[in-house]
């Protein structure tokens, strides 16, 4: 049995540029891991700040630092949060635990989620495994996931007026280690 267990869905390289920010309605009742492409939406009251929710692709300004508690299981845990505590519950916002680290920039990670099937002609996301290149663009797909799809098939699966580069390939996963790194620069 694994005592405080926690999800490494990142590794920080180089820290980039934190900023706070609030977890939206929708964030808080779906959840998030750390590693998820957010943008920004209108506050939901007069007590909430910068307000995210989870990117569609079609907008982004950063991915979050850490993961949301799973309250089924005691023993999981984002120990490293700064406020010990990353709160999904409707009364998060009004209390201030649903405060969030955002990643905007200038960062060196290594994701474990990130797009694996790649769009087919018709913007569908069931075609062939995505092969990663060094220094390869890195785009936000349609499901707030790194991808390297063709311009033209991320557009028509996102609804999108522009793809969303948010960085480029520093490491290339492999069977070894299925981590993707990137250097976040926008």
């Amino acid at each position: 049995m694994s005592i405080n267990k926690t999800y490494n869905n990142i590794d920080i390289l180089k820290n980039g540029d934190k900023c706070p920010v609030t977890a939206g309605p929708i964030l808080r009742r779906t959840k998030w891991k750390s590693g998820t492409w957010v943008k920004y939406v209108e506050n939901e009251s007069p007590t909430d700040e910068f307000t995210v929710e989870r990117s569609d692709g079609t907008e982004v300004c950063g991915f979050l630092l850490y993961g949301s508690e799973d309250y089924t299981d005691p023993r999981v845990s984002n120990y490293r949060n700064y406020t010990s505590i990353q709160s999904a519950t409707q009364f998060a916002n009004a209390n201030g635990t649903a405060v969030l680290t955002l990643i905007s920039g200038g960062a060196r990670v290594l994701f474990v989620e990130y797009e694996s099937i790649s769009l087919t002609v018709g913007g569908v996301r069931e075609g062939d495994p995505i092969t990663y290149s060094l220094n390869e663009k890195l785009k936000i797909s349609e499901n707030g996931l790194l991808c390297n799809d063709p311009n033209d098939r991320l557009l028509l699966a996102t609804g999108g007026e522009e793809v969303l580069v948010v960085g480029i390939v520093c490491k290339v996963p492999s069977e070894q280690d299925p981590k993707l790194g990137v250097d976040v620069k926008y």
